[in-house]
């Protein structure tokens, strides 16, 4: 009875995977530099620290600008985008990752608060104008699209605030993160 295995061991011109395994970190050309006489030295750690501003920068915006001037929906957009231009980021990966993620982020953000404010205005206005009681009460009818629009602009406003003090943790520790494409449109690539 023949082996159907026979042929393919070590005798088979079968190699050693290099100390570590193969895409392992401890395996040379996998992540990791060598250096002559040195062995194997660790990638230097990611630049965390602009990453995590960048997140955090959005999410103050948006937060504080909300409750101070009530711009703040509107411009969580410019943080990351003077730290993504920035010219000591442009060649950073990890940093340009976040940047751009923040800046989806930020720009979804406004591109929302704007439809809001439209849709809160224009639903007050056409509920008013299709009122023909004649008093000068507001009609019964025009609290419910009002509450809707404001419930679901909270609801939106309150889990993209999750997700961002989530991205600045990730960013803080040196993992990626992406957003969920409800929360942040990938509207600018990375």
């Amino acid at each position: 009875m023949s082996d159907p295995y026979q042929g393919h061991g070590p005798s088979a011109g079968w190699q050693q995977p290099p100390p570590g395994g193969y895409g392992h970190p401890g395996a040379a050309g996998y992540g990791y530099r060598t250096a002559p006489g040195y062995g194997v030295q660790p990638p230097p750690a990611p630049a965390t620290g602009p990453a995590m501003w960048a997140h955090l920068g959005a999410v103050l915006t948006i937060t504080a600008g909300s409750m101070f001037c009530g711009l703040g929906g509107f411009l969580g957009w410019i943080a990351p985008l003077s730290l993504r231009s920035n010219a000591r980021h442009k060649h950073d990966p990890y940093v340009r990752h976040h940047a751009t993620q923040a800046l989806n982020f930020g720009l979804t953000q406004a591109i929302v608060a704007v439809l809001g404010v439209v849709l809160y205005f224009g639903s007050a206005i056409v509920f008013a104008a299709v009122d023909h009681s004649g008093s000068s009460e507001a009609p019964p009818g025009l609290a419910v699209p009002l509450v809707t629009v404001m419930v679901v602009m909270a609801a939106y406003a309150i889990s993209g605030i999750v997700c961002a003090i989530i991205a600045t943790t990730k960013a803080n520790k040196g993992e990626p993160w992406s957003y969920p494409r409800l929360i942040a449109w990938p509207l600018v690539k990375g």
